[in-house]
């Protein structure tokens, strides 16, 4: 028998082989999974995760995720779903608060494979009055990759570039010498999602910005602390930032950098990419193992190469260090099938969970051969859905699986990054003045790199930024950062 024959096979027995007296109403998971396609009517990871729980669910994925989610609140309960998905780390203290989630102290004794893996700092993160709030999304730090067209710099005949000024040749090599040699003016250097597009550069000056929301466009940056001394300081407020926008200015001002760079929405920019219109960007580690494959569908000889991110003048480097806790999971208030919900979000921490919700089914889409992982043809046909029952962040996968996507993540690992030295702690002020705040510096930086806001108002930004909140912030942080 082929192996194609026995998928086939095995997919039919999945799809056949499910409990019989699982529970008339679903569990329902509100969720989305941003650069995945949803499954397919033929299902088979769904049927294996209902074979292997004995609990059926269905995940609803409206369009305009993070708006839908809040919506539910102006719902009517029994309207709600069981489990939601959240979009930002502060989104379950919201809806806590308007009294939607379920406290799951008690049912953490039904999550043995949460409490073994999840540090329980991270648990913490999600504990209001000693109440578990919510799940988190927990999560190596080291998540992103500085990603280069490889096919460009060997057109033009260019060495990887390892210090700013390289870069900025290289960029400006990519925008003004047809790297795609189509005799057109039609590409850029550098292009991302909001200020993403420069995550490397700013690690060069040992400060970061982070990070764009894919499902709440409309959030692109993010606050990040730096211990100076053994003091909290928000690094939107350093002097090295300014010096950071500084050369920022300076490189659009030369034309490298791609003008709708603020106004990209994901999908518009990823377009951009399968269409060859830039060579460096900044994202998170799976997104040029897919766009390589979407690429060489027009140009076949393209690939991307993940590269060191640069040296700055003080010897720094580094690209952005994710939170420790990216989101979280939470139950809805009213939800009858809380013990289902607990079991689900077990499972999905459990090695056949993260494997068969990562990667797919045993025997279908990835086999173990001499004590290897190795996919199959099967799994190169579901890739663009595979995942989509990914709930959590869950890493194991990657490490054990060779997936297409492996090496992407494991090259992330390889990098310097600058963290968030208050990362962890939440505060009353960081959930009143977030988004202000992120706001504020979204609007300022952005316009400061285009022009339209002279460099010299940095300082009048960063009294801005402590009077709407940032000094309560930092207090309230350095506060809980000495005890």
């Amino acid at each position: 028998m082929t192996k194609r024959i026995l998928s086939l096979v095995l997919a039919a027995i999945l799809l056949a082989v499910v409990p019989a007296a699982l529970a008339e109403d679903p569990l329902t998971v509100y969720y989305t999974k941003g650069g995945f396609e949803a499954p397919p009517e033929n299902d088979t990871i769904k049927a294996e995760i209902t074979r292997a729980t004995g609990i059926d669910f269905e995940y609803i994925s409206p369009a305009n995720y993070a708006d839908q989610m809040w919506l539910l609140l102006t719902e009517n309960p029994s309207e709600w779903p069981d489990i939601v998905s959240f979009v930002t780390p502060t989104d379950p203290f919201r809806f806590w608060d308007e009294g939607a989630l379920m406290d799951l102290t008690p049912y953490l004794e039904l999550m043995p494979a949460i409490n073994e893996l999840i540090p329980q700092r991270a648990m913490d993160f999600y504990k209001v009055d000693g109440k578990q709030i919510a799940i988190p999304k927990w999560t190596t730090t080291k998540r992103y990759n500085l990603v280069m067209r490889e096919d460009w710099l060997d057109r033009l005949n260019l060495e990887i570039p390892t210090t700013l000024e390289e870069f900025h040749d290289v960029a400006w090599a990519f925008t003004y010498d047809d790297p795609d040699g189509n005799g057109e003016n039609d590409t850029y250097g550098i292009s991302g999602l909001g200020l993403d597009a420069f995550d490397w550069v700013f690690g060069a000056f040992g400060v970061i910005m982070g990070e764009t929301n894919w499902n709440a466009p409309d959030t692109h940056c993010n606050i990040y602390f730096k211990d100076i001394d053994g003091e909290l300081v928000p690094m939107a407020t350093l002097p090295e930032m300014k010096e950071a926008l500084t050369l920022l200015a300076s490189w659009f001002a030369d034309g490298i950098i791609d003008p709708d760079f603020a106004a990209h929405t994901n999908g518009v920019w990823q377009d951009k990419a399968e269409a060859s219109r830039f060579g460096i960007t900044t994202h998170w580690w799976n997104w040029e193992a897919q766009r390589e494959v979407a690429i060489r569908n027009t140009v076949p000889e393209a690939s991307l190469i993940r590269v060191a991110p640069p040296i700055g003048p003080t010897g720094m480097s580094g690209l952005r260090a994710v939170p420790e806790v990216v989101c979280a999971i939470g139950v809805m208030a009213n939800s009858k099938r809380a013990e289902d919900a607990a079991k689900f979000m077990d499972y999905l921490h459990t090695e056949e969970g993260m494997l068969t919700s990562y990667t797919g089914v045993e025997g279908l889409h990835w086999e173990i051969v001499d004590g290897k992982y190795l996919t199959t043809p099967q799994f190169d046909e579901d890739n663009k859905w595979i995942q989509w029952y990914f709930l959590f962040e869950n890493e194991q996968p990657l490490y054990k699986v060779e997936t297409y996507l492996a090496p992407s993540r494991r090259g992330a690992l390889e990098w310097n990054v600058i963290r968030d030295d208050a990362d962890g702690i939440t505060c009353q002020a960081r959930l009143d003045y977030r988004g202000d705040l992120t706001a504020l510096c979204a609007e300022t930086f952005t316009k400061m790199i285009m022009g339209t806001k002279p460099l010299d108002d940095f300082d009048a930004f960063v009294a801005e930024f402590m009077a709407k909140g940032g000094q309560e912030w930092t207090d309230q942080v350095n506060e809980q950062y000495k005890k």
